[in-house]
């Protein structure tokens, strides 16, 4: 299926690794540009290098993503080494777990901070040049929690991520209404229980509090799951695909699920 988006310039934020090298990988093998932004260099390198023996284009630029200052200069330097952005792809870390009471203002705050403000910087700074050329596609990686909050348990609760994963799907909403006369799409990515390194280390230290395996922590969620399987970040980098391309040029404004029906809310 053509997407419509060789050539395109693509900037993927955490682009090195699990979700979002599944995502760089993707974009590239579809034809795009892709700019891998991430903090360690030596993923960053490993990344662009599969896409480069695949026949793609890529170049990697190390950041701290965690810094709003970051996204003026990486953009400005994919702008100046692959063209102005028409694609951005965010990617962040995951708030920590923890109950209401566990967390104090500081980790709200960081939380708002990597979710929303950050997010709202990268935004600033690909508008401008999405808005000339009247094309553009945003895509966040969220999760679940923005479209029903997790009650969870004590073992482990999910108090940052409910609340700050809505705040950034608010703010999605109102940048999508507010540019798709500019022919720019907005749309987030709920996704649940994925297969990455960083998920199974997560759920190796659980199982380890729990004092069981990690095969039986895993089964648990698993057993959660309608589809009876954790997701793969290649089916995240499909779904993302799809939402960058002209294919999809009248979605905008959505938040997707793909958890494997793992979330009881309408879609």
């Amino acid at each position: 299926m053509e997407l419509g988006i060789e050539g395109k310039v693509a900037v993927v934020t955490g682009g090195s690794k699990g979700i979002g090298r599944a995502i760089s990988l993707r974009l590239a093998r579809e034809g795009a540009q892709v700019a891998v932004i991430a903090r360690g260099e030596q993923a960053i390198a490993e990344t662009v290098a599969q896409i480069e023996s695949a026949g793609g284009t890529a170049i990697g630029l190390s950041a701290d993503l965690a810094a709003l200052a970051s996204y003026d200069r990486v953009i400005d330097e994919v702008r100046r080494k692959l063209g102005p952005p028409e694609i951005a792809v965010y990617n962040m870390e995951t708030p920590l777990s923890g109950t209401f009471e566990q967390h104090d203002e500081a980790a709200f705050a960081y939380a708002f901070h990597i979710i929303v403000l950050c997010y709202m910087r990268m935004v600033k700074c690909v508008l401008p040049h999405m808005k000339q050329r009247g094309w553009g596609r945003i895509v966040t990686i969220g999760a679940g929690a923005a479209k029903q909050p997790v009650r969870g348990n004590l073992d482990f609760a999910y108090a940052l991520t409910n609340t700050v994963r809505v705040a950034a799907l608010g703010m999605a909403k109102t940048v999508a209404w507010e540019t798709a006369q500019h022919g720019i799409t907005v749309n987030t990515i709920a996704t649940g229980a994925i297969e990455t390194r960083a998920a199974l280390d997560w759920f190796a230290d659980r199982a380890r509090e729990r004092g069981i395996s990690p095969e039986a922590f895993v089964a648990g969620v698993v057993g959660q799951i309608p589809v009876g399987r954790l997701g793969l970040p290649e089916e995240m980098a499909g779904l993302c695909a799809y939402l960058c391309s002209d294919i999809a040029a009248y979605t905008t404004g959505e938040a997707i699920l793909c958890d494997g029906g793992l979330t009881n809310a309408m879609p």
